[in-house]
């Protein structure tokens, strides 16, 4: 059973909206966007929906989500159509930041009370960023390279999402499902790729200007038997001129590990499961493609329509 239930920040006003739905779909997306809520309903003048309104979801009594609407749109068949976002929208936000010796769960932590966001469960990310100097950047963006920061230095990735209202960020180990998707279980059909086309390095090269001497250092790791095999593919980047050089070598070290192989991509499409959203890892199981592997999700679009509920998804290798 969906329950969509809105009320209106300019008056109070709560509306059950259930009944009135006609379509709804519910998209996460790992990096980059606020989740998002869409639905479409046949024009009841009994009710107020205006920008800024609560918008929260329940399925078979399981909380969905929880947002704002951020865009009305109305046709000549009387039919409305609602997109709300949840929290994240507003870490689209620019601002200016300094952030010294700061973990990424405490750069996350300060701007949510700067910007009176709600905050959930923040798992201790563990590794502090030496240095980051952030101007006109949005605060997404700046979470974000706090992430990848810690990720390439200590190989640990954290999810950041919305849980019902409320910003959370999770070790990727305590987002495991149960949920097996493949032959015989969920699944409708697939789409496998396998690409060097992406981010996808060979060799690595980090370089930074020494104030002292005026010379430029550069440090260099390289895959010489992948460069044979799939041409050179550099990565190329200036790193913080206060790094001393085990420092950046480690750097260089840790972004061949992450970047130095070929990126699996699979697209599912499947009976719709609530525990699935991006940032989850599933169990995929295929004959097909002799495929039997956890695969975390990068995006997930669930689909309520006709008093069913699928869900498309696309995945990559842990």
């Amino acid at each position: 059973m969906i329950q969509l239930i809105m009320q209106n920040t300019s008056n109070g006003a709560i509306h059950d909206i259930s009944q009135l739905v006609t379509e709804l779909s519910w998209d996460t997306i790992r990096v980059g966007k606020a989740s998002e809520l869409s639905f479409a309903l046949v024009v009841d003048k009994a009710l107020d929906i205006s920008e800024g309104s609560i918008i929260y979801f329940k399925k078979d009594n399981r909380s969905v989500f929880y947002g704002y609407v951020f865009k009305i749109a109305r046709s000549t068949d009387d039919t409305l159509r609602i997109t709300a976002y949840d929290q994240l929208r507003y870490l689209l936000n620019k601002e200016t930041y300094i952030f010294k010796n700061k973990k990424a769960h405490e750069i996350l932590q300060q701007i949510a009370t700067d910007f009176n966001l709600r905050l959930g469960t923040l798992e201790d990310t563990g590794y502090s960023v030496p240095l980051m100097v952030e101007d006109g950047q949005t605060l997404l963006d700046m979470t974000y390279k706090a992430l990848d920061h810690t990720l390439i230095n200590t190989g640990d990735m954290y999810v950041l999402y919305d849980d019902f209202g409320k910003l959370t960020l999770r070790h990727i180990k305590n987002m495991l499902s149960n949920l097996i998707i493949g032959d015989h279980s969920l699944l409708n059909s697939y789409a496998y790729e396998r690409s060097i086309d992406g981010d996808t390095y060979n060799k690595i090269k980090l370089y930074k200007d020494n104030k002292d001497t005026g010379k430029r250092e550069v440090y260099i790791v390289k895959d010489s038997s992948n460069i044979s095999k799939w041409g050179l593919l550099q990565y190329y980047e200036k790193v913080n001129d206060k790094l001393n050089d085990a420092q950046i070598r480690k750097r260089a070290k840790q972004l061949e590990f992450v970047k130095n192989r070929v990126v699996k991509g699979l697209s599912l499409d499947c009976m719709g499961d609530l525990s699935v959203r991006a940032g989850t890892s599933i169990y995929v199981d295929i004959t097909g493609l002799d495929l039997k592997q956890p695969f975390i999700v990068d995006s997930a679009k669930h689909t309520f329509s006709n008093q069913q509920h699928t869900m498309s998804l696309t995945l990559k290798v842990i």
